[in-house]
């Protein structure tokens, strides 16, 4: 059988003009077709709408994810600021604390130093003055206002302070001091000792 184009398929030699080409292949124009048209329409929709809504969840997902960068970078940025605020704290409080005691040190050594560091007035002035203890007794504040009028002392409150220190008890009597003499010496003198051998103050 001789093949024609225009009459017979290729496959089964049916004629395209058959009723038999009709029913076993669908037409532009048959239900089935549309079918399969409208089927394949909404695969691809469904399919765009699928990939819009993957889009739309990435998206959603990213401007998520950079919500929490911000957090973190602002809790990181609080916590930067805060820290080095409270850095700042602790080192002027270290610096006050070292500058407190070093102020310490300081007036304990000037206390120690004016307390302890007896030394003459004026070594150079051998000049004796005449100070005499009444009977009835006499105080801290009278004797250190004498030696300090008669340049034995330079303070007044120093001297009381060391009275202490040398256990002052005066005795009754006329005794002799000079400026060449430390407070230490004036005190054993006006107790009734001389400062070197015990002895009462006589020249």
């Amino acid at each position: 059988m001789a093949y024609d184009n225009n009459n017979y398929t290729r496959e089964s030699g049916t004629s395209r003009d058959s009723g038999t080409y009709r029913s076993s292949g669908a037409s532009r124009g048959s239900n089935t077709y549309r079918s399969r048209e409208a089927a394949r329409r909404t695969g691809t929709t469904s399919r765009t709408g699928a990939t819009r809504s993957t889009s739309s969840a990435k998206a959603q997902a990213n401007s998520t994810e950079k919500k929490r960068n911000k957090e973190v970078e602002k809790k990181r940025k609080a916590a930067v600021k805060a820290n080095r605020k409270g850095k700042t704290v602790r080192v002027v409080v270290r610096i006050s604390l070292t500058v407190l005691v070093i102020a310490i040190c300081v007036v304990a050594f000037l206390i120690t130093y004016k307390l302890f560091y007896d030394v003459p007035m004026d070594e150079n002035n051998k000049t004796k003055i005449e100070i005499t203890i009444p009977e009835e007794g006499i105080t801290d504040e009278e004797i250190a206002q004498f030696l300090l009028e008669n340049g034995c002392i330079k303070d007044a409150r120093i001297y009381k302070y060391r009275t202490y220190i040398y256990d002052a008890n005066y005795v009754p009597g006329t005794y002799k001091v000079s400026p060449s003499y430390t407070t230490e010496k004036i005190i054993n003198i006006l107790s009734g000792y001389d400062y070197s051998d015990g002895t009462m103050e006589e020249d």
